[in-house]
């Protein structure tokens, strides 16, 4: 392994001391991870601009008076950011009198100032969601089944916020404890009462599937775990139905404790720098180390998934050196733009994120992102107008200007009602498939679109005009993931043998679907997903020589995923679940292979390219 570009758990911080970090939440603001921690002096705030290597910065916020600072989590919204957080008056011996707070502040270091406390009850563990326009926040708390005779204890719950400010007051409950394993305590409190707990909310979507991964039990004991919720995804959050993975009688831990670390939970899920790959942030604890009552010794651990059907996978928790999170193949900090500033080369195929605001001034502002360009009469813009609150896409050929769509830059209801604060930063994520293309503000509705791929790669940039700008971070990765519709592009990949989309999937019109690579040299990622047509299912990689195969699944009863993994010399699968290693084939035999297979629909593909240039 390259020890340049791995990882050790607990991660590393730049003053070289060990810095506890239960329950850290992560934030990606401005291209920087800031993880916000429990502590009992304060909210700690730590920051990263890989996931890897970490700066503590101190407290975010300490109230006078109060102590036990419990399960921060941190929402930016157009300038300001918000914090939910529980504490205890310190004079309080019984922790039950954790209530939910917010407080405000315009740096995400702080320091926090408390705005009001939302409940006068044990409510914790606050997690905010935008989802379609909307707030949405995700906490736990006691009584919705505290006084039941059977299954008594914690559980999570769900309401929509008219503002971070204010909740609709229609909560539902949206996990709830089914399982011996989640038991806390049995007999807690002297009334017959087994004490189950259920809490730590952290959502992970990916096409149609909403997970949300949970803590059971308590990190002091045995049974603790992070586990999986699945729901359907629906316009309006309220009206998911979420149900435990596999179900809600079996128990199958995402991450549970090994010989080396215990008390693993509490977690946030993180895209990698290269937006890409998803990771898990816990807390955990050396297992090697005696646990010392009343000291706290919870550190942040870090791990990738794996979506695999209706599960994730996880290879946690580690306690050796690891391959680190993937980077993106283009980053750019802190550039003053108040011309036209060239990010980089494009491809056929990109996700990007921009963050970007603009000096005040009396004329509002104008800036154009160029998600293609070649030259002044050849180019593909998204253009923001403050003063007209649009976005507009334009595209230039051959001098000819035409708007191929428009999106008010603010919705008119929902929690992002008013107007753009242009001189707060925003985030614009962009995503180029081919000539498919999408963009967003703000991780709100996508604006979707399409554009001939008349200029090549072209380049990437951004451009001023009559306005002074600030690019704070730039990203590009190379990746492509494909999604119903989008799976027209499969052959862009590879030369495969004759199919159809049918039912939001692939399917071959003879018995078996064959994919020969189009490119296989540097290191890169693939993801194949499939729904399973026949019980006689199988994938096989033939190579070169057709007396050689491998067979990598089959027999597969239920959705599942095919990873391949080329790097450094090495060529992995990992398919559901089950990794198989090979030794890696030159190129020019490598290209003469092909993955075939037999009934089985393929529902997603992804690429991406993990070399750095």
């Amino acid at each position: 392994m390259d020890l340049t570009n791995t990882y050790c758990n607990p991660v590393p911080f730049s003053d070289g001391k060990r810095h506890t970090n239960p329950d850290p939440y992560i934030l990606k603001w401005c291209g920087n991870y800031y993880c916000y921690a429990t502590d009992e002096e304060g909210v700690k705030v730590s920051v990263s601009k890989d996931l890897v290597h970490w700066e503590y910065k101190g407290y975010a916020i300490r109230e006078e008076g109060f102590r036990d600072y419990w399960a921060p989590a941190v929402l930016y919204l157009d300038g300001t950011f918000y914090m939910y957080y529980s504490n205890i008056p310190a004079e309080e011996t019984d922790n039950h009198e954790e209530h939910l707070k917010l407080a405000v502040s315009k740096d995400p270091e702080g320091a926090f100032a408390w705005k009001k406390t939302f409940f006068d009850k044990f409510s914790i563990d606050a997690h905010p969601v935008l989802w379609h326009g909307d707030l949405y926040l995700f906490y736990s708390v006691n009584d919705w089944i505290g006084t039941e005779e059977r299954i008594a204890g914690t559980c999570i719950v769900a309401d929509r916020m008219v503002s971070p400010e204010e909740f609709a007051g229609n909560p539902k409950a949206v996990v709830l404890p089914t399982l011996p394993e989640e038991i806390y305590a049995r007999d807690r409190f002297g009334e017959g009462q087994d004490w189950h707990t259920i809490e730590g909310a952290a959502p992970l979507l990916r096409g149609n599937r909403f997970w949300l991964l949970y803590s059971a039990n308590a990190y002091v004991n045995v049974d603790y775990y992070v586990g999986t919720a699945l729901a359907s995804c629906k316009e309006n959050l309220m009206d998911m139905e979420w149900k435990k993975y596999p179900s809600d009688y079996i128990c199958c831990p995402l991450l549970k404790r090994n010989e080396l670390v215990e008390g693993t939970g509490h977690n946030t899920v993180a895209k990698a720098p290269n937006m890409v790959d998803d990771w898990i942030v816990y807390h955990g604890r050396n297992a090697k180390e005696a646990l010392i009552p009343g000291m706290e010794q919870r550190e942040m651990y870090i791990d990738p998934l794996y979506f695999n059907g209706d599960g994730l996978l996880c290879c946690g928790p580690t306690a050796s050196p690891q391959k680190a999170p993937g980077m993106p193949q283009i980053q750019l900090w802190d550039l003053d733009v108040t011309d036209t500033k060239m990010f980089g080369q494009g491809s056929s195929y990109y996700e990007a994120e921009l963050w970007v605001s603009a000096k005040h001034s009396h004329m509002g502002a104008r800036y154009g992102i160029y998600l293609q360009y070649q030259d002044e009469n050849n180019y593909l813009e998204a253009q923001v107008s403050t003063g007209k609150q649009e976005l507009s896409i334009i595209r230039a050929k051959d001098g000819v200007r035409a708007v191929l769509a428009t999106m008010p830059l603010s919705k008119k209801d929902g929690i992002c009602r008013g107007s753009f604060g242009y001189t707060a930063p925003h985030l614009f994520r962009l995503v180029k498939i081919f000539d498919s293309y999408s963009i967003s503000i703000d991780g709100g509705e996508e604006l979707r679109f399409m554009a001939p791929a008349a200029y090549g790669c072209g380049t990437v940039g951004i451009r001023a005009y009559f306005s002074e700008l600030t690019v704070h971070s730039f990203a590009l990765s190379r990746t492509a993931l494909l999604m119903g519709q989008d799976l027209k592009y499969f052959g862009e990949f590879f030369n495969v043998s004759p199919c159809s989309i049918s039912g939001e999937g692939i399917l071959p019109l003879g018995t078996k679907l064959s994919a020969a690579p189009k490119e296989t040299d540097g290191s890169y990622t693939e993801v194949f997903s499939f729904q399973i047509q026949k019980a006689d299912n199988k994938i096989l990689l033939h190579g070169a020589d057709p007396a050689k195969e491998c067979l990598l699944a089959s027999g597969k009863a239920k959705e599942f995923s095919l990873y391949h993994i080329v790097d450094a010399g090495k060529e992995r699968f990992l398919a559901d679940g089950k990794e198989i290693e090979l030794g890696l084939p030159a190129p020019e035999i490598r290209r003469d292979s092909q993955i075939l297979f037999y009934g089985l629909k393929l529902m997603e593909y992804q690429y991406t390219k993990n070399d750095i240039k």
